[in-house]
């Protein structure tokens, strides 16, 4: 129960990240897919969290995938950025990073809600 807690909680918590990184993109116009796509993202990240929440097993895989979509996104999309400090402004910069922070955390809770889901099934 804690373990499902802290999961959404941290996944949750990247959110303003998230959106605050994605409009920025938008504004600089080097976001690679439509805002319908990022969209889909978010609302299968938000099932996944409900799943995990309601004890479904597809819910850690599903959390575990939108984590993953966005850790390397971030990382493809903005590699040399945060290897060089080279962003637009300091708070997209900070955006990058809380993302791929609290997506990774995410995805290592799940991938540890996965496997404890399965030695219990």
């Amino acid at each position: 129960m804690i373990l499902r807690a802290v999961t959404i909680g941290v996944s949750l918590a990247g959110l303003p990240f998230i959106v605050s990184h994605v409009v920025e993109d938008f504004i600089y116009d080097v976001a690679p897919v439509g805002p319908a796509l990022l969209g889909g993202l978010l609302a299968v990240q938000m099932l996944g969290l409900v799943l995990v929440g309601s004890g479904q097993r597809v819910g850690w895989l599903l959390t575990l995938v939108t984590g993953l979509v966005w850790v390397v996104g971030a990382a493809i999309g903005h590699g040399p950025e945060l290897v060089r400090g080279n962003f637009h402004t300091a708070s997209s910069g900070v955006g990058v990073l809380g993302l791929i922070v609290s997506q990774a955390m995410a995805i290592l809770l799940a991938c540890l809600g996965w496997l404890r889901s399965r030695l219990s099934a």
